[in-house]
């Protein structure tokens, strides 16, 4: 297990794709920071750098490329034939389940950390606003960053669960590129319909990159630690289960 994690690991780092969204990571924090920046009232007032930092993580900005990276990280043995032979070379299909979701729930906090990185240069160059991270309680913000890579691996973990589930780049890229747009407003609808209230969607990963903030993390973290459980210990447990069962010729 640890060769195989090394290898997966290794394959991450020297991955076109991996690369390409971390870039498109940087470009999506920096194209909505210079948005934010040209609405009247930021302009009349700036923006706090705690309150940045609970917008950083909206409109995709981390959610699409890890999307696009596992899809295409998790799906690519399948359509390469490369899952047979790691399986005929005596590696269980547990640890090679579990390879394929630890990296990339590691390359979805290396998106966190880039996003936040580079989200507190764009910050400090567009609002001059660092010196705000003195009033931000620093257990607080360390919490908040430490929810949303649970929220993002457990976004990584459903990820691969749906490319070992149809074993096709591009079935899986339809099914989550829908699920990430349209997934919370259909969910959403059915709840006003018959509960009135936010009672399922709160555990779309997705959908909490947004609602938990610095200030807020703190009442949502029972939220995000149920989510970790349903996706990155329940679901992960029925992938290996799936995996096991099907044919992978």
């Amino acid at each position: 297990m640890p060769n195989l994690l090394r290898s997966q690991i290794y394959k991450l780092f020297h991955n076109t794709i991996f690369w390409a969204g971390a870039g498109l990571t940087i470009c999506s924090v920096v194209f909505y920071a210079v948005f934010e920046s040209m609405k009247a009232e930021t302009v009349a007032n700036g923006m706090p750098l705690f309150q940045y930092y609970s917008i950083l993580f909206q409109n995709y900005s981390t959610g699409l490329p890890i999307l696009i990276f596992c899809v295409v990280f998790a799906s690519d043995d399948f359509m390469s034939g490369a899952v047979h032979y790691y399986i005929s070379k005596g590696i269980s299909r547990t640890q090679y389940y579990l390879s394929k979701t630890i990296a990339c729930a590691f390359a979805a906090t290396l998106y966190v950390v880039i996003a936040g990185i580079s989200g507190t240069i764009i910050s400090q160059i567009l609002w001059h606003n660092l010196g705000g991270l003195l009033q931000i309680n620093t257990l607080q913000l360390l919490f908040f960053f430490f929810s949303q890579i649970i929220l993002h691996t457990s976004y990584a973990c459903f990820l691969v669960f749906t490319c070992f589930l149809f074993r096709s780049s591009v079935t899986s890229s339809v099914v989550n590129m829908f699920l990430l747009i349209f997934g919370f407003f259909i969910v959403h609808r059915i709840e006003d319909v018959i509960w009135h209230s936010y009672v399922i969607s709160m555990y779309w990963p997705v959908a909490m990159f947004q609602r938990v903030q610095v200030m807020t993390v703190a009442e949502w973290f029972p939220v995000v630690a149920a989510i970790f459980v349903i996706y990155g210990v329940l679901l992960t447990c029925i992938g290996i289960i799936i995996m096991k069962k099907r044919d992978i010729k």
